[in-house]
């Protein structure tokens, strides 16, 4: 009995350590942006990671879907990194509205703690970045 516990709880920590990016760029035809940048993508980020006495044994990585053992991969730094390059690929030139939060919680399993950290942002282009990536895009084909 405690062996299938202990690899539930295994399989558990493996599946539920990966990190999750999302974005969309479906806003219903609402205006999202600033009066003069239109919204591009609203993207979230998450980045899980459990801890034994505060040392990582298992976090998201750098991709989505991806994780590391016994690296700490929750950083300030690593998020804004993942956020701006999922901005860029939907076409946005700056973030607005950005928001970060850490999230702690405690496993029933002793001295391990779950802790995830939430990363989101709207992505927007000014009119002149559309119309100069327009031109760049036209200048480009054959």
């Amino acid at each position: 009995m405690k062996k299938s516990l202990l690899s539930l709880a295994a399989a558990g920590l493996l599946f539920a350590g990966c990190t999750s990016i999302e974005s969309t760029q479906n806003f219903n035809g609402l205006a999202c942006g600033t009066p003069t940048e239109k919204a591009t993508c609203q993207i979230l980020i998450q980045i899980p990671g459990y801890y034994f006495i505060g040392l990582p044994i298992i976090t998201g990585g750098l991709a989505d879907g991806k994780f590391t053992f016994f690296t700490y991969t929750q950083t300030t730094d690593n998020a804004i990194w993942m956020l701006t390059k999922e901005a860029k690929s939907k076409g946005a030139t700056r973030l607005i509205n950005q928001n970060l939060v850490m999230m702690e919680s405690y496993v029933p399993f002793p001295f391990v703690s779950k802790k995830i950290l939430n990363v989101s942002a709207t992505g927007v282009r000014s009119r002149s970045a559309a119309l100069r990536n327009a031109r760049e895009s036209y200048d480009r084909e054959p």
